[in-house]
């Protein structure tokens, strides 16, 4: 059948009126300008961060960021570390392969995707702290909910079902201080001194140090009293003495040389 030649005549003269403007924007891949979008808001956030899909909610609709995800996983822009999980990673100097993720990056983002509470081992929350050289082989981390392993390089970042009324600190600002005086309990009266200097330079820090000891004096009557004792010799713990708005530091103790608390704590493993 031979279609009349109005209808070339009628589609010419449509894409040759055409506004220049319309026709790129029906031309345009929505996919790229996606990619786009989400290349720009990871750039934007820097290194060592970890992504969750729902963190480009706001871009699209969530078949669509999937999509894009795995477009960009394969073509080498994100690494995928586990089921949901993305980075985009640096590239070790010494090696020449990408690094591996900083297992606390991790944590934030399932605790975002899952809305879980989870709470760090205390031998973990030590090391980050640098209150012990010792280097867990797996992290654990107590929750409500269950949760399959992660396999990181030599790191294993374990899930321990947790009754919810043993997570009082979960995700909470003075976490990790209250973990790991939980798992330094029986060297407490050898090392107090040390222990002591350790975590008052780290509150000494104006980033997060206000906020732990916030924290602290909040949940005060739940920690043991043996805990006690030593909470109310760091520098504006004290819910008897501490002054909120400013916190000084004991004579000898010197606050970190670098005010950001990430760097005030032990880099990764």
């Amino acid at each position: 059948m031979v279609r009349p030649k109005y209808i070339y005549n009628f589609r010419t003269s449509l894409l040759a009126n055409c506004p220049k403007k319309l026709y790129k924007y029906r031309t345009r891949n929505p996919m790229s300008d996606l990619k786009s979008a989400i290349s720009s808001q990871i750039n934007a956030a820097g290194p060592g961060h970890v992504w969750v899909p729902t963190d480009f909610a706001h871009l699209g609709n969530r078949d669509a960021i999937d999509k894009t995800l795995q477009r960009m996983v394969l073509a080498g822009d994100l690494r995928r570390i586990d089921r949901g999980l993305y980075d985009k990673p640096s590239i070790n100097r010494l090696t020449q392969r990408p690094s591996t993720p900083d297992y606390r990056a991790i944590v934030d983002a399932i605790a975002r995707r899952d809305q879980l509470r989870l709470l760090v081992d205390g031998m973990t929350a030590a090391n980050d702290l640098g209150l012990t050289d010792a280097v867990p082989a797996r992290v654990t981390l107590h929750t409500d909910a269950r949760r399959r392993a992660i396999k990181l390089d030599k790191l294993v970042i374990d899930f321990k079902q947790t009754a919810p009324s043993r997570l009082y600190w979960a995700g909470r600002p003075a976490m990790r201080v209250v973990q790991a005086l939980h798992w330094l309990k029986d060297t407490l009266i050898s090392d107090h001194d040390h222990i002591v200097n350790r975590l008052s330079q780290l509150l000494v820090d104006s980033a997060q140090g206000a906020a732990i000891c916030q924290d602290l004096r909040d949940g005060f009557n739940v920690l043991p009293a043996w805990m006690q004792s030593l909470v109310r010799d760091l520098p504006g713990c004290d819910p008897l003495g501490a002054v909120p708005m400013t916190l000084q530091a004991p004579s000898g103790v010197k606050p970190p040389a670098d005010s950001s608390w990430a760097k005030g704590i032990r880099g990764g493993r």
